[in-house]
């Protein structure tokens, strides 16, 4: 019988699943439109939608872009410092055996 730690050292493969089931996506999503809301709103204030606030657009769904693209192609998996929430190091290494 394999002990828990075996269990989660390799053999695990998850599912594939829609990025629209994904936490990252969501989380994504939430933190470009909390970024673009206070740029629209002044645009909007002012009547008018400047270069610099098309600039800080681009640039938020740049990085959004760019966090769900790293979610889409992630292959291996992660670990956490000892001090925070998630699995640790020694929990996702391999063993030698």
């Amino acid at each position: 019988m394999e002990s828990p730690a075996s269990l989660n050292q390799s053999t695990f493969t998850p599912t594939p699943k829609s990025i629209f089931a994904s936490k990252t996506f969501w989380g994504a999503a939430f933190t470009a439109m909390a970024a673009i809301a206070p740029i629209v709103g002044t645009a909007v204030e002012q009547n008018k939608l400047s270069v610099d606030h098309t600039v800080k657009i681009v640039v938020i769904l740049c990085g959004t872009g760019a966090t769900l693209a790293g979610r889409v192609q992630a292959k291996d998996e992660v670990y956490t410092p000892d001090w925070a929430p998630g699995p640790n190091k020694p929990s996702v290494e391999p063993s030698q055996s």
